[in-house]
């Protein structure tokens, strides 16, 4: 399933489920790849759109969908101040146009969500590589496609 965010009307009302999502994180979050990354790239939709939203907290995301050993490391490197940008969008500034949110791959307890979008007109693909623990998708690393990166790697 793919999300595509052409206009202002559109963005709202994806805006107004991905809230709903966020409200009952707890019933649903993680529970399926989509889900967790809509309700990640919906608080960056959010923020990031032209009017501006409320900044979302990376390492609450972290926290929220991550695996542990992730987490752990995202936010030491927040509290050592050695993450100095935004691995959701590859930059520290942001106006987000055409985003477009799908899974990619699922197989066998692993999954990739996939963020295409422009980010000041600067195309950018990121994947949020997925792993099923119980029955929560966690992600296990953040890997660009437009340039060598890897979240898992960095720290």
């Amino acid at each position: 399933m793919a999300l595509h965010f052409r206009s202002l009307a559109t963005l709202s009302t994806v805006l107004g489920l991905a809230t709903l999502h966020l409200i009952t994180a707890a019933e649903a979050g993680g529970s399926d790849p989509q889900i967790v990354l809509d309700e990640i790239y919906g608080q960056v939709a959010e923020m990031c759109s032209a009017d501006g939203g409320p900044p979302y907290d990376f390492t609450a995301i972290a926290k929220t969908y991550f695996t542990p050993e992730l987490a752990k490391k995202v936010v030491k490197a927040s509290n050592d101040n050695k993450l100095d940008f935004d691995v959701l969008i590859d930059g520290n500034d942001c106006k987000v146009t055409e985003l477009d949110l799908r899974v990619v791959e699922e197989k066998a307890g692993t999954a990739i969500g996939r963020a295409e979008f422009k980010n000041f007109d600067e195309e950018r693909t990121v994947d949020l590589l997925m792993s099923k623990a119980g029955n929560e998708w966690q992600v296990t690393d953040i890997v660009y496609r437009h340039r060598p990166f890897s979240l898992k790697a960095a720290f």
